[in-house]
Parts: structure tokens; C-alpha cells; sequence
């Protein structure tokens, strides 16, 4: 099975509700950005309900990632699937990131 490596930067809340700055995220090669979510609500749990939907499966649309600083991705773009080395940057857009 071949994997990819991602980096989620946290910011604003989530960096609060996580205690960290950024994470590494290992995933399977063509996972998508439901993957990612999901990853991330069992990795913490606090983000349920709070930037990710309860059920671990999208943001909370006033939540949004920035691929690489170039690109926003929204909670309705389930079929992005992050390359290997992107930077996932976590913003909240009611908290001005």
C-alpha cells in the first residue's frame, strides 16, 4: 500500500482546542480530503462539533483548509485528494484564521 505524507497547520480555535501547531498526517495514496477530516476527528476528538461536523466526516462550513497557500478548499469539495507534501493549513473563517 503506498501512502503520502501531509502536514496540517492549525490555526486560530483549532490550534486552542488541539494544544499544537501543526501535524503529520500519513495516508493512503488517493485518500481525500474526507479522509483527512476523518483522520483528524479521531486523532482529536475535540474538534468534533466545533470545527468538524459531530460526525467526523466534514468541516463545519465556516471552516475551510488553504492547500499550500494557494488553494481554499471547502467543505463541499469532497473529491480533493492532497498530493504528497501539501501543507493543509486549518482556517476558521469566523475567527479571521
Amino acid at each position: 500500500m503506498e501512502t503520502i505524507q501531509v502536514f496540517v497547520e492549525f490555526s486560530a480555535i483549532s490550534r486552542v482546542l488541539t494544544g499544537q501547531s501543526e501535524f503529520s498526517l500519513n495516508l493512503k495514496k488517493g485518500a481525500s480530503i474526507v479522509d483527512v477530516v476523518a483522520a483528524l476527528g479521531k486523532k482529536f476528538p475535540q474538534l468534533l462539533g466545533q470545527i468538524i461536523e459531530k460526525d467526523g466526516k466534514a468541516l463545519i462550513p465556516t471552516n475551510v483548509f488553504s492547500v499550500n497557500g494557494q488553494r481554499i478548499i471547502h467543505e463541499s469539495d469532497t473529491a480533493f485528494q492532497p498530493n504528497d507534501g501539501d501543507k493543509l493549513i486549518l482556517l476558521s473563517l469566523l475567527s479571521g484564521g
